[in-house]
């Protein structure tokens, strides 16, 4: 009767083991009657299960939540030593065509250092701009090793004129962002771009005679080598507005006239 009852408690265990997980994922025990063995297999708790299991990851939003890289377009302005449109009377062959003086930048490279999490940053990168001065009157310019001046001509007509100035950028940013999560965010970005001037050309299309003409006249003329600008870039999401303020003149010193570039725009297509 003994011998029968064990048999019977072995058989239970033994269909408890195939019906469960196996002995390697449970504690065992083992007791032994004569030469029957009885293996009892305790049930596993989550307390049992792998850290790895049940932690999960959340998302890294850093690069959405970074507001830098992209390609952005705006629109330059240029102000006088008293922040106003107003130029000189010596300086009017300056006054620009504004709807086709045009900056296009191309940021793209960006890297952000947290301080609080995502919700603020220091973020920096580099880019490249093309400021575009597109001349209202109809200027002749002119560039010594000393100045350079524009002289307003009747003829030719110029249906382009523009001098156009490329830089690379480095910003030095402060970014807020008011969530860790990207698609409700707002975001607030203010600092300083630093510029190294790496070309600068004027472009000039006219007809005369019957005949069409492009002149390209590549030259630094006198323009300011580094540049120094205020920035601010303000949007939700992926939407952006900035501005950017120089505190470094258009030209050199006493070379030009004394003017500082302006440009504000939009994020067309962001990188992050």
């Amino acid at each position: 009767m003994k011998k029968l009852a064990l048999a019977f408690i072995a058989l239970i265990s033994a269909s408890a083991m195939s019906a469960q997980t196996t002995p390697a994922d449970r504690d065992t025990t083992t007791i032994d009657f004569g030469k029957t063995q009885v293996i009892i297999l305790s049930t596993p708790t989550n307390d049992s299960l792998s850290s790895d299991s049940v932690n999960i990851t959340p998302p890294d939003f850093k690069s959405e939540l970074t507001h830098w890289a992209g390609l952005d377009l705006g629109v330059n302005f240029l102000l006088n030593s008293d922040n106003k449109t107003t130029l000189a009377q010596n300086d009017e062959w300056l006054e620009l065509d504004q709807a086709r003086s045009l900056s296009w930048r191309i940021n793209f490279y960006e890297e952000k250092i947290r301080i609080i999490k995502d919700y603020v940053g220091i973020t920096t990168g580099l880019g490249l701009s093309w400021n575009s001065y597109t001349f209202n009157n109809n200027v002749n310019l002119n560039v010594t090793s000393d100045s350079t001046f524009g002289v307003i001509d009747s003829l030719p007509e110029y249906s382009k004129n523009k001098l156009r100035a490329t830089y690379l950028h480095l910003p030095v940013m402060l970014e807020f962002n008011t969530s860790r999560n990207p698609d409700k965010s707002f975001h607030l970005a203010a600092g300083v771009v630093g510029g190294w001037k790496i070309g600068s050309i004027h472009k000039q299309e006219f007809e005369l005679d019957g005949q069409n003409y492009k002149v390209r006249v590549k030259d630094n003329f006198n323009l300011s080598p580094l540049t120094l600008d205020l920035t601010a870039r303000v949007g939700y999401k992926n939407f952006t507005v900035w501005a950017t303020y120089g505190l470094t003149p258009l030209f050199k010193d006493n070379k030009g006239p004394e003017v500082f570039p302006v440009s504000l725009g939009i994020t067309l297509i962001p990188f992050g």
